[in-house]
């Protein structure tokens, strides 16, 4: 083992998704791999209350954390209980496999009964449609037994005798209260302004706050397939008031809408160039703003960067990588790969030309009649020489034609890449953006050359909005 793998970390990945469970089965299961290792050879990412199910890897810290080390190539083996505790999804697991693959990066999993990960990209991509698929159906079964039996229920004191929910006396007052003045809103602002009073009053995130306003449970009935009463449950509201309540979803919709397109913004990971730390994300709704910010009291004063100005930027840099892909080196080196591929070919059809002629003169010395020229038995070996040399013909025509289509292959790929910009900018990032790094006036950007990458200088200036 080299310096470099021996300096890189064996990350022992473990997930659960609730807060409620515990780690316990995950570890115990890749305790005989960390005995393996030294402790600073070991890094353990722990994902507490995580769905993969729910959250895609731009709202998973710890994996885009384990993403940007993979990046870095600071990862040599990651460790974990199973497919599932990496992804559900199915497209997201495909990226991960490639992303590992790319850098050399070994996955294992350490459940004695789950299929060892492999480098079969068809094997890989089955089974993570079936962890798709089961993962779907564990999320749908487990989603309808908490609409009406969940284990816990805020505002809600559970007796486990009757299995009844009642009210909770301590946060009655307040959750009545939240309902009225969430009844009252008119604006986005106005919602903003309720969701930051009970942010404080109730101890509940916005999210959480928005979920209990649209939940029917609160109302006593189940209505994803009907209006089903729970009698079950003691209602903070009638069903009237709560339909009245979702009339306010237009204003909870476009709430939620500005605040996931602020989410959607956080596709970086922007590391300090002070103090060498991942920059954390922050957003205001109501000011319609995203933006990475680190501030470190003891080493340096705040550096804030706005997404807005990041993509501008990121947009603009790989605009110009995309611009500096030497497609005509690319089939200048095709072109020269078949001619190196082609010298052997042309021997062994040259030393197969002067066989044939050889046999060919041995049969018309030795058969004067050549009435039955066919007989000779020269004619067998001739036939095979002949067969020989088409199939060699034909392996130089079907290379020479997939080598020069090249040209039209990376026409396509260029295209694409270009696309990419648009559609998947965290995608096209990950393969062209190495390291991006913020100081309190410009932003050094790591670019992961190739040979093809042609002429790319190694520091720009980013000036209103271009690179000079």
């Amino acid at each position: 083992m080299n310096n470099q793998q021996q300096n890189k970390y064996k990350v022992f990945f473990r997930r659960v998704s609730t807060v409620g469970q515990d780690l316990s089965m995950q570890e115990s299961a890749d305790a005989l791999y960390r005995q393996r290792y030294i402790p600073s050879e070991i890094l353990i990412i722990n994902e507490y209350g995580v769905s993969a199910n729910k959250l895609s890897i731009e709202r998973r810290p710890e994996m885009k954390k384990l993403i940007a080390m993979i990046q870095n190539s600071q990862v040599e083996t990651v460790y974990a209980f199973d497919r599932s505790r990496l992804f559900r999804d199915f497209y997201e697991s495909n990226y991960f496999v490639w992303l590992c693959k790319k850098y050399n990066v070994q996955i294992v999993f350490t459940s004695s009964g789950h299929q060892d990960a492999t480098d079969s990209t068809l094997i890989e991509g089955v089974m993570n449609i079936v962890g798709d698929i089961e993962g779907k159906n564990i999320a749908r079964r487990s989603a309808e037994a908490r609409k009406r039996y969940p284990a816990k229920k805020f505002g809600y004191i559970k007796k486990k005798e009757t299995k009844k929910y009642v009210k909770d006396s301590i946060k009655k007052s307040a959750i009545v209260e939240f309902f009225n003045d969430v009844s009252k809103i008119k604006t986005v602002n106005e919602l903003e302004a309720v969701l930051q009073r009970y942010k404080k009053i109730l101890k509940k995130t916005p999210d959480k706050l928005l979920k209990l306003a649209t939940d029917p449970f609160y109302a006593g009935y189940d209505l994803s397939n009907g209006e089903n009463k729970l009698s079950h449950v003691e209602p903070y509201l009638s069903l009237a008031q709560f339909k009245n309540l979702q009339t306010k979803n237009v204003i909870v919709s476009k709430y939620v809408e500005k605040k996931a397109q602020l989410i959607a913004e956080d596709i970086f990971q922007p590391y300090c160039g002070k103090c060498k730390k991942l920059m954390k994300f922050q957003f205001n709704v109501l000011e319609n703003k995203a933006w990475y910010h680190c501030s470190s009291k003891s080493s340096h004063s705040n550096i804030v960067l706005s997404t807005k100005d990041l993509i501008c930027i990121i947009n603009t840099t790989l605009d110009k990588a995309l611009g500096q892909l030497d497609t005509e080196k690319i089939v200048k080196d095709s072109r020269a790969y078949l001619q190196y591929i082609r010298k052997p070919i042309d021997e062994e059809l040259t030393s197969i030309s002067k066989k044939k002629n050889r046999i060919l003169q041995k049969i018309i010395i030795e058969n004067d009649e050549l009435t039955n020229w066919r007989e000779h038995p020269s004619y067998i070996e001739l036939s095979k020489l002949e067969d020989n040399q088409q199939l060699f013909l034909n392996e130089i025509n079907t290379k020479e034609e997939l080598l020069l289509e090249n040209k039209y292959l990376t026409k396509l790929t260029k295209e694409y890449l270009n696309n990419c910009k648009k559609t998947n900018l965290f995608f096209l990032m990950s393969m062209l953006i190495k390291r991006l790094d913020v100081y309190p006036q410009e932003i050094n950007i790591e670019i992961s050359k190739f040979d093809y990458l042609a002429d790319f200088q190694s520091q720009y200036i980013f000036d209103e909005g271009e690179l000079v």
